[in-house]
Protein backbone atom coordinates (compact mmCIF):
# COMPACT_ATOMS: atom_id res chain seq x y z
CA UNK A 1 0.00 0.00 0.00
CA UNK A 2 1.05 3.54 -0.75
CA UNK A 3 2.06 5.98 2.23
CA UNK A 4 -0.30 8.57 2.35
CA UNK A 5 1.04 12.13 1.91
CA UNK A 6 -0.49 14.33 4.56
CA UNK A 7 0.84 18.14 2.35
CA UNK A 8 -1.10 16.81 -0.23
CA UNK A 9 -4.43 18.03 -0.01
CA UNK A 10 -5.62 18.47 -3.64
CA UNK A 11 -6.78 15.23 -5.53
CA UNK A 12 -7.81 14.96 -9.19
CA UNK A 13 -11.25 13.45 -9.70
CA UNK A 14 -12.41 11.99 -12.90
CA UNK A 15 -16.17 12.75 -13.44
CA UNK A 16 -18.80 10.73 -14.76
CA UNK A 17 -20.99 8.77 -14.06
CA UNK A 18 -22.54 6.85 -10.31
CA UNK A 19 -18.99 5.09 -10.08
CA UNK A 20 -16.78 7.99 -10.49
CA UNK A 21 -19.01 9.93 -7.70
CA UNK A 22 -18.99 7.14 -5.56
CA UNK A 23 -15.14 6.95 -6.16
CA UNK A 24 -14.70 10.41 -4.99
CA UNK A 25 -17.03 10.42 -2.03
CA UNK A 26 -14.91 7.62 -0.67
CA UNK A 27 -11.71 8.06 -1.36
CA UNK A 28 -12.39 11.55 0.78
CA UNK A 29 -13.85 9.48 3.44
CA UNK A 30 -10.31 7.38 3.78
CA UNK A 31 -8.64 10.39 3.33
CA UNK A 32 -9.33 12.86 5.28
CA UNK A 33 -6.03 15.21 5.11
CA UNK A 34 -7.85 15.90 1.38
CA UNK A 35 -9.57 19.51 1.27
CA UNK A 36 -9.98 20.13 -2.27
CA UNK A 37 -11.00 18.35 -5.56
CA UNK A 38 -10.29 19.23 -8.65
CA UNK A 39 -13.25 17.88 -10.81
CA UNK A 40 -12.43 16.90 -14.71
CA UNK A 41 -14.54 15.69 -17.35
CA UNK A 42 -11.76 14.09 -20.47
CA UNK A 43 -13.59 14.39 -23.61
CA UNK A 44 -12.72 11.16 -26.50
CA UNK A 45 -14.22 12.14 -29.55
CA UNK A 46 -16.86 9.33 -29.50
CA UNK A 47 -19.09 10.33 -26.66
CA UNK A 48 -22.77 11.58 -27.50
CA UNK A 49 -25.97 12.91 -26.01
CA UNK A 50 -27.42 14.87 -23.24
CA UNK A 51 -24.42 16.34 -20.79
CA UNK A 52 -26.83 17.45 -18.51
CA UNK A 53 -25.94 14.20 -16.25
CA UNK A 54 -22.78 14.80 -16.10
CA UNK A 55 -23.60 18.74 -14.86
CA UNK A 56 -26.03 17.14 -12.40
CA UNK A 57 -23.43 14.71 -10.89
CA UNK A 58 -21.52 17.50 -10.19
CA UNK A 59 -23.99 19.22 -8.29
CA UNK A 60 -24.48 16.43 -5.99
CA UNK A 61 -20.77 15.57 -5.45
CA UNK A 62 -20.10 19.06 -4.76
CA UNK A 63 -23.34 18.71 -1.84
CA UNK A 64 -22.24 16.12 -0.57
CA UNK A 65 -18.28 16.58 -0.55
CA UNK A 66 -19.25 19.46 1.59
CA UNK A 67 -21.50 18.68 3.94
CA UNK A 68 -19.93 15.20 4.59
CA UNK A 69 -16.63 15.46 4.85
CA UNK A 70 -16.27 19.54 4.32
CA UNK A 71 -14.25 18.73 0.97
CA UNK A 72 -14.39 21.93 -1.55
CA UNK A 73 -15.08 20.73 -5.13
CA UNK A 74 -13.58 23.57 -7.70
CA UNK A 75 -14.82 23.87 -11.44
CA UNK A 76 -14.88 21.46 -13.55
CA UNK A 77 -11.84 21.36 -15.75
CA UNK A 78 -12.29 19.88 -19.40
CA UNK A 79 -10.01 18.18 -21.37
CA UNK A 80 -9.36 16.74 -24.76
CA UNK A 81 -6.80 16.09 -26.90
CA UNK A 82 -7.85 13.88 -29.95
CA UNK A 83 -4.70 13.25 -31.61
CA UNK A 84 -3.03 11.23 -28.71
CA UNK A 85 -6.51 9.32 -28.80
CA UNK A 86 -6.08 8.88 -32.10
CA UNK A 87 -2.69 6.89 -31.60
CA UNK A 88 -3.92 4.94 -28.85
CA UNK A 89 -6.88 3.86 -30.03
CA UNK A 90 -7.28 4.04 -33.93
CA UNK A 91 -4.08 4.60 -35.94
CA UNK A 92 -2.60 0.92 -35.52
CA UNK A 93 -6.22 -0.78 -34.36
CA UNK A 94 -5.06 -2.85 -37.49
CA UNK A 95 -1.85 -3.74 -36.47
CA UNK A 96 -3.00 -4.51 -32.50
CA UNK A 97 -5.75 -7.25 -34.00
CA UNK A 98 -3.20 -8.84 -36.02
CA UNK A 99 -0.64 -9.07 -33.46
CA UNK A 100 -2.37 -10.04 -30.89
CA UNK A 101 -5.00 -11.79 -32.37
CA UNK A 102 -7.55 -9.29 -30.56
CA UNK A 103 -8.10 -5.92 -30.29
CA UNK A 104 -10.51 -3.45 -28.66
CA UNK A 105 -10.32 -0.01 -28.52
CA UNK A 106 -11.78 0.48 -24.89
CA UNK A 107 -8.59 -0.29 -23.05
CA UNK A 108 -6.48 2.18 -25.08
CA UNK A 109 -8.86 4.83 -24.58
CA UNK A 110 -9.17 4.23 -21.18
CA UNK A 111 -5.59 5.05 -20.58
CA UNK A 112 -5.94 8.30 -22.39
CA UNK A 113 -8.72 9.20 -19.81
CA UNK A 114 -6.23 8.63 -17.21
CA UNK A 115 -3.27 10.29 -19.26
CA UNK A 116 -5.74 13.28 -19.74
CA UNK A 117 -5.65 14.41 -15.75
CA UNK A 118 -1.40 14.09 -15.64
CA UNK A 119 -0.65 17.33 -16.62
CA UNK A 120 -3.15 19.12 -14.28
CA UNK A 121 -2.39 17.05 -11.71
CA UNK A 122 1.53 17.94 -11.90
CA UNK A 123 0.56 21.62 -12.48
CA UNK A 124 -1.71 21.92 -9.49
CA UNK A 125 0.36 19.50 -7.48
CA UNK A 126 -2.05 17.09 -6.81
CA UNK A 127 -0.56 13.96 -7.69
CA UNK A 128 -3.38 11.82 -7.30
CA UNK A 129 -5.82 10.91 -9.79
CA UNK A 130 -9.04 9.14 -8.57
CA UNK A 131 -11.68 6.91 -10.79
CA UNK A 132 -14.17 4.36 -10.58
CA UNK A 133 -13.10 1.75 -12.70
CA UNK A 134 -13.82 -1.29 -11.27
CA UNK A 135 -13.07 -4.76 -11.85
CA UNK A 136 -16.75 -6.27 -11.74
CA UNK A 137 -20.33 -4.73 -12.26
CA UNK A 138 -22.44 -7.73 -10.75
CA UNK A 139 -21.41 -11.46 -12.76
CA UNK A 140 -19.87 -8.80 -15.75
CA UNK A 141 -16.49 -7.92 -16.82
CA UNK A 142 -14.94 -4.91 -19.00
CA UNK A 143 -12.04 -5.94 -21.09
CA UNK A 144 -11.37 -2.32 -19.92
CA UNK A 145 -11.11 -2.75 -16.14
CA UNK A 146 -9.97 -6.21 -15.45
CA UNK A 147 -6.88 -6.26 -13.45
CA UNK A 148 -4.19 -6.90 -15.85
CA UNK A 149 -5.73 -3.33 -17.56
CA UNK A 150 -5.94 -1.26 -14.37
CA UNK A 151 -2.36 -2.48 -13.31
CA UNK A 152 -1.19 -0.84 -16.58
CA UNK A 153 -3.13 2.90 -15.81
CA UNK A 154 -1.46 2.57 -12.45
CA UNK A 155 2.06 1.37 -13.70
CA UNK A 156 2.04 4.38 -16.61
CA UNK A 157 0.73 7.12 -14.29
CA UNK A 158 3.50 6.37 -11.69
CA UNK A 159 5.97 6.71 -14.29
CA UNK A 160 5.37 10.57 -13.93
CA UNK A 161 4.85 10.16 -9.74
CA UNK A 162 1.32 10.18 -9.91
CA UNK A 163 -0.94 7.86 -7.80
CA UNK A 164 -4.17 6.39 -9.79
CA UNK A 165 -6.41 5.54 -7.06
CA UNK A 166 -9.54 3.53 -7.53
CA UNK A 167 -11.32 3.50 -4.26
CA UNK A 168 -13.90 1.01 -6.01
CA UNK A 169 -12.42 -1.26 -7.52
CA UNK A 170 -13.22 -4.00 -5.27
CA UNK A 171 -16.82 -2.93 -5.64
CA UNK A 172 -18.88 -5.66 -7.28
CA UNK A 173 -22.48 -4.89 -6.68
CA UNK A 174 -24.45 -2.28 -7.90
CA UNK A 175 -26.34 -2.20 -4.20
CA UNK A 176 -23.06 -1.01 -3.08
CA UNK A 177 -22.33 1.76 -4.88
CA UNK A 178 -25.78 2.79 -3.89
CA UNK A 179 -24.59 2.43 0.03
CA UNK A 180 -21.80 4.70 -1.11
CA UNK A 181 -23.77 7.53 -2.93
CA UNK A 182 -26.57 7.86 0.21
CA UNK A 183 -30.07 8.09 -0.18
CA UNK A 184 -30.24 11.55 -1.90
CA UNK A 185 -28.67 9.90 -4.94
CA UNK A 186 -31.37 10.30 -7.43
CA UNK A 187 -29.62 8.56 -10.53
CA UNK A 188 -31.04 7.97 -14.25
CA UNK A 189 -29.97 11.28 -15.33
CA UNK A 190 -29.20 11.59 -18.81
CA UNK A 191 -25.46 10.31 -19.49
CA UNK A 192 -23.11 10.31 -22.27
CA UNK A 193 -23.03 7.60 -24.31
CA UNK A 194 -20.04 6.43 -25.95
CA UNK A 195 -20.91 5.49 -30.33
CA UNK A 196 -18.23 2.09 -29.94
CA UNK A 197 -20.49 0.89 -26.66
CA UNK A 198 -20.12 -2.80 -26.80
CA UNK A 199 -17.77 -3.29 -29.55
CA UNK A 200 -16.48 -6.90 -27.74
CA UNK A 201 -19.94 -8.16 -27.74
CA UNK A 202 -21.60 -10.36 -30.41
CA UNK A 203 -24.55 -10.02 -32.59
CA UNK A 204 -27.17 -10.78 -29.88
CA UNK A 205 -24.94 -8.60 -27.66
CA UNK A 206 -23.80 -11.89 -25.87
CA UNK A 207 -20.33 -13.64 -25.81
CA UNK A 208 -17.89 -13.51 -23.37
CA UNK A 209 -15.41 -10.54 -23.04
CA UNK A 210 -12.19 -10.90 -24.85
CA UNK A 211 -9.06 -9.87 -22.19
CA UNK A 212 -6.19 -8.70 -24.62
CA UNK A 213 -2.95 -11.11 -24.06
CA UNK A 214 -0.51 -10.00 -21.49
CA UNK A 215 1.92 -8.82 -24.04
CA UNK A 216 -0.79 -6.58 -25.33
CA UNK A 217 0.33 -4.64 -21.83
CA UNK A 218 3.81 -5.24 -21.65
CA UNK A 219 4.65 -4.71 -25.07
CA UNK A 220 2.33 -1.87 -26.37
CA UNK A 221 0.49 -0.32 -23.17
CA UNK A 222 2.79 0.41 -20.79
CA UNK A 223 5.82 1.07 -22.95
CA UNK A 224 3.54 3.30 -25.20
CA UNK A 225 1.70 4.95 -22.57
CA UNK A 226 5.42 5.98 -20.65
CA UNK A 227 6.57 7.42 -23.51
CA UNK A 228 3.63 8.87 -24.59
CA UNK A 229 3.12 10.74 -21.30
CA UNK A 230 6.90 11.78 -21.37
CA UNK A 231 5.65 13.88 -24.80
CA UNK A 232 2.20 15.12 -23.61
CA UNK A 233 4.33 16.60 -20.66
CA UNK A 234 6.85 17.75 -22.82
CA UNK A 235 4.39 19.44 -25.44
CA UNK A 236 5.87 17.11 -28.23
CA UNK A 237 2.64 16.02 -30.08
CA UNK A 238 4.43 13.24 -33.05
CA UNK A 239 1.98 10.55 -30.75
CA UNK A 240 1.66 8.86 -34.14
CA UNK A 241 5.14 7.93 -34.08
CA UNK A 242 6.08 7.40 -30.69
CA UNK A 243 3.40 4.48 -30.62
CA UNK A 244 4.97 3.17 -34.27
CA UNK A 245 8.31 3.23 -32.79
CA UNK A 246 7.14 1.20 -29.66
CA UNK A 247 5.49 -1.60 -31.96
CA UNK A 248 8.37 -1.85 -34.09
CA UNK A 249 10.86 -2.28 -31.00
CA UNK A 250 8.22 -4.58 -29.44
CA UNK A 251 9.56 -7.02 -32.36
CA UNK A 252 12.86 -6.46 -33.04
Amino acid sequence: MNKVDLTNTMAIAEISGADSIAAALRYCERNPHVRTLIPTYAHTGTEYGDFGGIEGNLVFLGRELRERHGVELEPLESLEDPALWRALNGRFGSVLAERYGAWVPCVGCHLYLHLMRVLLALRREAPVVISGEREWHGTATKPNQMPRALDAYSAVLAHAGVELALPVRDVAEKSAIDTLLGERWVGGSPQLECVLSGNYRGLEGDGAVKEMPAGFFDEFLVPAGKRLLTALLAGDGDYDAIVADVLREARA
